[in-house]
């Protein structure tokens, strides 16, 4: 074809087009066809796209067919945007060269991922000069990466193929925005990261994850090309990522590593970089000592701080939680006493500062030069953190402050905006001339208003630039999959629930073939259920495998898969991006409905911001966000035409509420039976030994 036109875009997608002589196993899907179409057409008038097509679909060739053609004959370059750097790779190593075989021409496609994860050869020459010790866990790292290090061509750590305990030392020689020397660093030339950055301008498209697409809003745009198309994957994740991801953070382990570099003191020694300037610079030696106090002085109000904003939760809690600043908090003894000490620190900070800087001035030579530029410009950055979120975010009702803890330790000051569709409007929205946005989960009953109001997308669809296109999935769910309420269980409030729970389980797990897996809103309580229920099922000879106890993410997954009988348990990541077909995964329990703890700082902004437009914030923000996470977790359970599998809901609010409708409207699974405790393994085994 000479020119761009959907007609010609459709042909790869017939029954006996490129797509099915190319591609192994496709088939000719009228859903997929429709989606192709609606993205073209897109492209052409200028507009956006809002889209959900179910799991099956194959929504990944559907945007990247029109999105290629597009970038060949309009000469744009196109971001693809994904939720994870799995997907990410997937589309990278997998889909982009499967469409190039289809559409027979040649284009360039490129990864753009954030520095961490490249290779610093400033760094690692350094440790290899013997300028860093090691303890020995870092000497084995290092050990094992030289071969690597000396060959690679990219310095991305995804080459490396070493066990994760040996890879958590790979911040020892990631590259990173503190140590960066940027033109002034001996190995520009050598540079991994600029390499990257370098091929993203030759690309036609660009592959990108949600957190650096935002993170280049942040920066004016500095790591991406321009570009004017964009195509959102995974979009029902968009409005989370930039609400954690456009936030203003002040971590306490930030700013104790840049004053642990400059100034270490014990009885017996002091050291770090002042201490070596202090060797190297001798008339510079009051100036120098000058400074030092004022960095033992930052730590012990930077300790100060920190031990108060501790004393505030109020909780004890093993995992990581959050607490909201509130204004009644800000009316406390507790919140004056943090003034005072937060003053002091900026106080103390802005002469640090100035010190370092009138040393800077002093010392002429080029390292230094370096070395202390970026101290500086970390300390300035930290402090303008803190005075944000402490002093302007604090009071403005457009945002929302909170504190993080770890293990009932304060680590964290953050703030974020109530409602970051502001933001990604003025910033993204703005700046393109077409935007697609496609997930399998984004309406709730069949309508998109949730997802278009909570992405600030509200200005385009009133202004007639904006379109939406459902198309559900190909697969038979009324055949396929059935869906179990459990009438007679305690309510998820009850003390009663969890130990209800782990009792029932046993039962499911003997009924429901050889995999399942369930799915948890709460960590205490998966812990909880799962030292209940190991016990039997190691004397039933089910490897039972959960989230923070038996290995991470890519490890359970693996050991489920390759397991005759298993069970799959955990919370949040394991609701979504889980592709296990046929057997391996036969039954689906979700222990409870959804919805996100009101303490979490992304909640109580939608709580806030609904409240402000004077709207119920349950029913614009908490229902329809558990209602997508609740599809999630359904649309685990059927990933082929030949599955066939169960859910099974234990919290009777589903058949109880009013609200209950509004999760069930809005799943594909149309075959629901409500029952009781002691009639589901029956029920169980007889839809079982119907399955084909």
């Amino acid at each position: 074809m000479d020119e761009f036109c959907s007609e010609e875009v459709l042909k790869y997608f017939a029954p006996d087009g490129q797509m099915a002589r190319i591609i192994p196993g496709y088939k000719y899907r009228q859903e997929q066809v429709h989606l192709a179409a609606g993205i073209a057409t897109a492209f052409q008038n200028r507009e956006f796209l809002v889209s959900e097509v179910g799991t099956g679909v194959g929504k990944t060739y559907a945007y990247l067919i029109p999105a290629v053609l597009w970038t060949r004959f309009e000469k744009e370059k196109i971001v693809i945007s994904t939720k994870t750097k799995a997907l990410q790779q997937q589309i990278i190593e997998n889909d982009l060269p499967d469409i190039k075989n289809v559409l027979g021409f040649d284009f360039k496609f490129a990864e753009a991922k954030g520095r961490e994860n490249y290779l610093c050869w400033n760094k690692y020459i350094n440790i290899l000069g013997g300028k860093k010790r090691l303890d020995a866990e870092e000497q084995e790292f290092m050990e094992t990466i030289l071969t690597w290090a000396e060959r690679t061509r990219t310095g991305d750590k995804k080459e490396l193929e070493i066990s994760s305990k040996v890879m958590q030392k790979w911040d020892i020689v990631a590259a990173d925005r503190k140590s960066c020397r940027k033109e002034m660093c001996k190995y520009h030339d050598k540079c991994f990261r600029l390499k990257m950055l370098k091929n993203l301008q030759k690309a036609d498209v660009i592959v990108v994850n949600h957190a650096l697409l935002l993170s280049d809003i942040l920066v004016d745009n500095s790591i991406l090309p321009e570009y004017h198309y964009l195509i959102v994957d995974e979009a029902h994740t968009f409005d989370r990522e930039s609400f954690d991801k456009l936030s203003t953070c002040f971590a306490y382990k930030d700013m104790m590593e840049v004053l642990l570099f400059l100034h270490r003191k014990g009885k017996t020694y002091q050291r770090g970089y002042l201490q070596y300037l202090r060797s190297t610079y001798k008339s510079l030696s009051i100036l120098l000592e000058e400074t030092g106090t004022l960095v033992d002085r930052e730590m012990q109000l930077l300790d100060e701080l920190y031990s108060l904003l501790s004393n505030y939760s109020g909780h004890d809690r093993e995992y990581n939680f959050a607490v909201i600043i509130d204004s009644r908090s800000l009316e406390t003894p507790w919140w004056e006493k943090i003034v005072d000490v937060y003053l002091d620190w900026q106080e103390n900070t802005n002469l640090l500062i100035n010190k370092l800087t009138a040393i800077f001035k002093e010392t002429g030579e080029e390292d230094e030069e370096s070395e202390l530029s970026i101290v500086i410009m970390s300390l300035q950055t930290l402090s303008d953190a803190a005075f944000q979120i402490l002093e302007e975010d604090i009071n403005n009702a457009g945002k929302i402050a909170w504190i993080e803890y770890e293990k009932n330790r304060a680590v964290a000051v953050s703030s974020s905006s109530i409602h970051a569709g502001e933001m990604l409007s003025s910033s993204l929205y703005q700046k393109l001339d077409s935007m697609v946005m496609v997930s399998a989960t984004l309406a709730i009953e069949e309508k998109f208003e949730h997802f278009i109001e909570k992405c600030g997308l509200a200005p385009l669809a009133n202004d007639g630039r904006l379109n939406t296109l459902l198309e559900k999935s190909p697969f038979a769910y009324e055949k396929q999959a059935i869906l179990y309420t459990v009438e007679d269980m305690p309510d998820p409030s009850s003390p009663l629930f969890t130990e209800q729970v782990a009792g029932l389980l046993p039962g499911i797990f003997s009924s429901a073939g050889s995999h399942s897996m369930v799915l948890f809103t709460s960590k205490k309580q998966l812990r909880e259920v799962s030292k209940y229920i190991r016990p039997w099922c190691e004397k039933n000879g089910i490897k039972l495998l959960v989230q923070y106890e038996d290995g991470e993410f890519g490890f359970l997954l693996d050991e489920y898969a390759g397991s005759n009988k298993a069970v799959l348990m955990g919370v949040e990541t394991f609701w979504e991006g889980i592709d296990l077909k046929g057997e391996l995964l036969e039954c689906v329990v979700i222990v409870k409905l959804p919805f996100r703890s009101p303490s979490d700082p992304f909640c109580c902004a939608g709580d806030k911001y609904y409240k402000m437009l004077k709207k119920n914030s349950f029913r614009h923000f908490m229902l329809p966000d558990a209602a997508v996470r609740f599809k999630q977790g359904i649309g685990r359970l059927i990933r082929s035409e030949e599955d066939r599998g169960a859910v099974i809901v234990l919290d009777t609010r589903l058949e109880k509420k009013v609200y209950g409708s509004v999760f069930k409207n809005s799943i594909p699974i149309t075959n629901i039976t409500c029952l009781k405790k002691g009639e589901l393994s029956r029920e169980l085994q007889k839809y079982f030994a119907s399955c084909p």
